[in-house]
């Protein structure tokens, strides 16, 4: 009985640790048993640490041969995807069962896999159009690998998508429609997708073993360093003495943190757990702080500099610098805040919402931290000189590593340091992932010929209409996104439909950031916004009417994509004083669709004025040039008169 009882304090104890613990690093410093749990922890971390080293070493060294690099990214992550999230259990923490063997062999067959890649590379290349029945095998387990680790970080949705369009490329006869087409060898499509660089190491692998990878380290030195907080204070300190300032600081804390970490739902996570409860303290409905906190992560997705790693895949896909998408994307950004800014504005008004209180100001914050902004705003000074982006982010993680210890705080000793590269691999997991199984849906469609087919019908369901086609992508986009992450979205877009719009007449830039920004709008919308719904297990409200709420709150976001096609200015495609012009009635289009929706400007808004207003926010959208001068003259109109009724209703 003594042994039994020891037994399971000894498990209990050990489960005490594992609670405790944050990371694996941390669980080994907390446990000193030799256990099953220490051994997995050693693993990861090993796993870990391999692969954010390797990664930094490439980046200063030299990266090897493209399909070298991406195999070991992918085999890297692989490992540490069957491990952080093994079949069976929740995490490597929890107990073990039997399903612990298949996780063990599905982690060896990803190292037997790259061992095969690596032991005599020059004769593995030298086969590609002449494989080896040996190579057939390997390539069906390399795909199987992809599609077990899919299903288990991203659920069943994604990893179905790729079986469905392996099989239809393969078997296309016994398809229907569209998805009709001639048989094609499977060994020959297998073999492609694994052993060339158009299937799981294409152009999604390779923007992320690369770029994603170095701006995900870069963003875990960022978050460690305690930039989060300062962007969060600065936001307290520019929001605190505004009308309705707690949840105009949801706005823009959420928006820069977002905006580094590129991940909506870990963001309202993050940030919606301090700012959601303090703008229900405040006053605010919980739906509406949900909402917002939804709204604002959101939005930082798309937001310059991460814009959740899409950002490099669109300047792959387009042959342009990163730098040229970091440009396109900053008015569409600014323009989609600036909705939810003044929506958060008018509500505040209506509720009679205060300000936080008296914090410090800005100019005091930046005094005593204003220097852990040094290397963010090198990498976009170096960046913008032309410098490359992978060694601007080497010398920024540099500089980010030398100012840490400007403060005790920030020190980064020996454990910190390994600390953030454990976290930046398992970030990676979520992006690597999720590219590799897009870059299998690539594959399939395009050696099936669905490509070409689908944008035909896109081109005959719209009657050569460019609006009509591009409601089909929006509606196509929010619905693929409601199941899918952004990335795999874009891809699939980008792949399926973004030909046709090109072929429509839509710039070829403008089509990519249609695609992308309603990949990112899913996640506020109903039925599955999974934005919305983690705001509202905080916010402790429905799901689905916080999805909804959502939906109203950034109701900017479902009109300017339509904008900036129709206006490429928008995205600083052409003339400088045709992008200043367009960016002012668009933004009046935007204020003026808040005020009608919220019903507010300057006071409470009567019926003739919500619809006066919503005819201005129409006029803006509309894309011709005297539609705009006139929406520009009406607005200015309302303003007079508000401003004459309000003075009047003050005199009185």
């Amino acid at each position: 009985m003594s042994v039994n009882n020891e037994a399971i304090d000894g498990c209990a104890q050990c489960n005490i640790n594992i609670e405790k613990s944050k990371s694996a690093i941390d669980f080994l410093i907390h446990e000193h048993k030799i256990s099953f749990y220490t051994i997995s922890a050693i693993i990861l971390v090993v796993l870990s640490l391999t692969f954010s080293f390797y990664h930094l070493y490439t980046a200063f060294f030299g990266q090897p041969a493209s399909y070298l690099q991406n195999s070991v990214h992918v085999c890297l992550l692989l490992c540490i995807a069957f491990f952080m999230k093994p079949r069976g259990r929740k995490s490597w923490k929890d107990p073990i069962n039997i399903w612990f063997i298949y996780d063990l062999l599905c982690f060896l067959l990803t190292i037997g896999i790259q061992i095969y890649i690596l032991y005599d590379f020059d004769s593995f290349q030298a086969r590609k159009g002449l494989e080896e029945p040996m190579d057939v095998v390997v390539s069906v387990c390399m795909i199987f690998l992809v599609l077990e680790a899919t299903q288990r970080m991203l659920g069943w949705v994604l990893a179905l998508l790729v079986l469905f369009f392996l099989f239809q490329s393969s078997f296309g006869e016994y398809f229907f429609s569209i998805f009709y087409g001639p048989n094609i060898d499977w060994k020959f499509i297998v073999t492609d997708l694994f052993m060339e660089e158009n299937g799981i190491y294409s152009t999604p692998i390779s923007v992320s073993a690369t770029y994603v990878v170095m701006f995900i380290l870069f963003g875990a030195f960022v978050m460690r360093l305690g930039v989060g907080e300062l962007f969060q204070d600065v936001a307290y300190a520019l929001t605190s003495k505004k009308i309705g300032g707690p949840a105009k600081t949801a706005v823009l804390s959420s928006a820069f943190m977002a905006s580094i970490s590129g991940s909506a739902v870990s963001n309202v996570v993050t940030t919606g757990t301090m700012t959601i409860p303090m703008m229900k303290r405040l006053g605010y409905p919980a739906l509406f702080a949900g909402a917002v906190e939804a709204c604002a992560s959101t939005g930082g997705v798309f937001t310059p500099p991460v814009m959740g790693a899409v950002a490099f895949v669109i300047a792959e896909f387009l042959g342009v610098s990163y730098w040229d998408i970091v440009k396109a994307a900053v008015i569409p950004a600014l323009l989609y805040f600036v909705g939810v800014y003044a929506t958060v504005h008018f509500r505040s008004c209506k509720l009679h919402v205060t300000s936080i209180g008296d914090v410090c100001s800005v100019g005091e914050i930046l005094k005593q931290r204003g220097y852990l902004f040094i290397p963010l705003i090198f990498l976009v000074v170096s960046m913008m000189l032309g410098y490359s982006a992978i060694m601007s982010i080497l010398v920024s993680i540099l500089f980010m590593i030398i100012i840490s210890f400007f403060n005790e705080k920030t020190r980064l000793n020996a454990i910190e340091f390994l600390k953030v590269l454990e976290d930046a691999a398992h970030m990676m997991v979520d992006v690597a992932i999720p590219s590799a199984a897009a870059g299998l849906i690539i594959g399939s469609v395009f050696y099936s010929g669905l490509a070409v087919r689908f944008s035909n019908t896109v081109i005959e369901l719209a009657q050569n209409s460019m609006f009509i086609a591009l409601v089909l992508a929006m509606v196509i986009c929010l619905l693929l996104g409601m199941g899918l992450t952004v990335i795999a979205v874009y891809i699939l877009m980008a792949s399926l439909v973004i030909p046709a719009l090109v072929s429509l007449g839509v710039p070829p830039i403008a089509a990519h950031f249609f695609a992308f920004h309603y990949g990112v709008h899913s996640y506020i919308t109903p039925p599955v916004a999974l934005s919305a719904f983690a705001a509202a297990a905080i916010a402790k409200t429905p799901p689905m009417k916080t999805g909804f709420e959502s939906f109203r709150v950034g109701i900017a976001a479902y009109i300017i994509p339509f904008m900036f096609v129709y206006k490429p200015e928008l995205l600083m495609q052409g003339e400088w004083y045709m992008t200043i012009f367009s960016t002012v009635i668009a933004t009046i289009g935007i204020i003026s669709l808040a005020s009608a929706i919220e019903g507010w400007f300057g006071g409470k808004l009567n019926i003739i004025f919500r619809i006066a207003y919503l005819v201005v926010a129409i006029l803006a959208i509309v894309p011709n040039q005297v539609c705009d001068i006139i929406s520009l003259f009406l607005a200015l109109l309302l303003y007079a008169v508000r401003s004459t009724l309000f003075r009047k209703v003050k005199g009185e």
